[in-house]
């Protein structure tokens, strides 16, 4: 009976084990694609303001978006910006070169309540804790 039970136990440790990996792989991927859908938005963000316009909205950008050669810009990016998971600072002024790497283009959502990541007008993806966040400077918008 003894041998029984920790042949039992062990194989309920080792599905459980099993079950945390699982997750915690499908956890890693949604992190790994919300940092993406940040970094294609971004990426878009800049394109379409080196053509000569400064997106003024979701609706302008997302529009850019759907014309992108690159799947993934017209596919999981464009649906976060539609749907409110990223707030963006519309209408931004990319022309300060040398600053760009201190402001904040675009966000998640939640990093208004909890930090989260966001992406900084030079394109890097990162993570900031609340307090970062509520201190970092945003995209200043164009003043034409």
């Amino acid at each position: 009976m003894p041998r029984y039970l920790l042949s039992v136990g062990s194989f309920c440790c080792a599905m459980v084990l099993v079950c945390l990996l699982g997750c915690s792989q499908e956890q890693q991927d949604a992190v790994r694609q919300r940092r993406e859908n940040l970094a294609k938005i971004g990426q878009a963000y800049t394109e379409m303001y080196n053509s000569g316009a400064s997106p003024k909205n979701s609706s302008e950008l997302s529009a850019w978006m759907a014309e992108s050669a690159d799947a993934g810009t017209r596919g999981a990016a464009r649906v976060s910006l539609v749907e409110g998971d990223v707030v963006v600072n519309w209408n931004g002024d990319l022309s300060q070169r040398g600053a760009l790497g201190s402001l904040v283009l675009a966000f998640e959502s939640g990093a208004l309540a909890r930090g989260g990541y966001v992406v900084m007008a030079d394109g890097k993806v990162k993570i900031m804790t609340l307090k970062e966040f509520q201190e970092a400077p945003m995209l200043p918008a164009n003043e034409q």
